[in-house]
């Protein structure tokens, strides 16, 4: 009798584990981690790192051409994007309506001007454009409150597809910025990673394979428990700059060097490979922008801390930073690291007052796409480069050896 029950319960348990599996719509048998929907106190650890897996490849059936040229075009922008070189646009911002509360759908800075972008697909027929939710600090708020809750969860996939039918865009950029971290005071929970992972399943299931998800992640590689969250991500946009600035680091080298003790370009990459992610699903971040030190002290403050490439003419060549009106004559000699193959300006004295890139180092980058057979290139933002397009055609340059991305 006891044989028999137990086949009995044995069958039944098949039987029940065979329908969990089933999804939504039947294509995508992944099984979900764990559910964890409960609200805990905000904890700011810097856990959440994986590590292994192998590339199974991508989920969406047409991720868009190879190598990727990725740009970030925000609401702010007036000029719009080339697509003769540029293989994606990750149009930004999409918002949560209640962000402290992480629902009441998503809200999409300016439509017109997204449809503009859309409509450059009559330029270049391959060209992909998907919409960018979240950023940084308050930006991304919503993400936690949204992730912890089912009802929520299914609510923000179901607004994601909407916007993404609606308006035929190729899928959706995810911006947490970061699970379990608390940016500007934004919510966060100690298991948004396992949450991230839920959402992440039902979107998939959501909007199927027909659409792009990706993920713009933290250079550190954590926060995020990659061998499961891969499963859903088509591709991982590694943010690497924020890395370092003026006058002790560089914003985004590509090598660490002995000048200064941070973490690089390269080293990132190998972080998330370790985490789990292929190299050929990693797009190289680039930054159109420069860091100069954050708080200086009155006397010693030249530059913002954020400088525009934009910017950088004026700057070099005119000894003049218009931002603040100010004649930088002695303070804008431009010296290069041959090791993280970035320049910084310095003053008369050699002192570090602002790192950057520029078309050089832009080119050693998209050397290293290909050298380490990276998917590509993404870079914040298009309207931070000059009017003649320097950084991004140095880029397209170096990735694809001629002048544009078309064929």
């Amino acid at each position: 009798m006891k044989r028999k029950l137990l086949a009995i319960g044995t069958a039944i348990l098949a039987l029940g584990m065979l329908l969990c599996a089933c999804t939504k719509d039947g294509g995508i048998g992944i099984p979900a981690p764990k559910p964890v929907d409960e609200v805990i106190p905000d904890d700011d650890d810097d856990s959440g790192e994986g590590g292994g897996g192998e590339d199974s490849g991508t989920l969406c059936t047409d991720v868009g051409q190879k190598p990727m040229i990725v740009a970030y075009y925000t609401e702010n922008s007036k000029a719009l994007p080339d697509p003769t070189l540029l293989t994606h646009i990750n149009y930004a911002h999409g918002r949560f309506g209640n962000p402290s509360t992480g629902d009441g759908g998503i809200v999409i800075s300016d439509t017109g001007l997204m449809q503009k972008v859309i409509a450059l697909k009559d330029k270049n027929p391959k060209l992909k454009v998907l919409l960018m939710i979240g950023g940084w600090g308050m930006r991304a708020d919503g993400f936690s409150m949204m992730a912890r809750d089912a009802a929520k969860r299914t609510a923000f996939c179901e607004a994601v597809k909407a916007h993404l039918d609606n308006y035929g865009l190729d899928g959706v950029d995810i911006d947490w910025e970061y699970p379990t971290y608390s940016a500007e005071g934004t919510g966060a929970s100690a298991y948004d990673t396992q949450n991230f992972n839920l959402l992440l399943k039902e979107l998939r299931e959501t909007i199927g394979t027909s659409k792009i998800i990706s993920f713009a992640s933290s250079s550190s590689a954590k926060y995020v428990d990659w061998p499961t969250a891969i499963q859903y991500i088509d591709y991982v946009n590694v943010m690497t700059y924020d890395m370092g600035a003026a006058p002790n680091g560089h914003n985004s080298p590509l090598y660490r060097s002995a000048k200064f003790n941070q973490r690089s370009c390269d080293e990132s990459i190998d972080l998330h490979a370790k985490a789990g992610i292929p190299l050929n699903r990693m797009n190289l971040g680039i930054p159109f922008y420069g860091k100069s030190e954050k708080n200086p002290s009155a006397d010693r403050k030249v530059y913002d801390y954020e400088v525009n490439y934009n910017e950088m003419d004026n700057i070099l060549n005119k000894n003049w930073y218009a931002k603040r009106s100010l004649d930088v004559t002695g303070k804008n000699n431009r010296a290069w690291d041959d090791v993280a193959k970035v320049p910084f300006l310095t003053n008369n004295l050699g002192y570090n007052l602002l790192s950057y890139d520029d078309p050089e180092s832009v080119g050693y980058k998209g050397a290293y796409v290909l050298e380490k057979k990276l998917l590509g290139a993404m870079f914040w933002e298009y309207r931070h480069d000059d009017d003649k397009q320097s950084l991004l055609r140095s880029l397209v340059r170096s990735v694809y050896g001629k002048e544009s991305v078309m064929e």
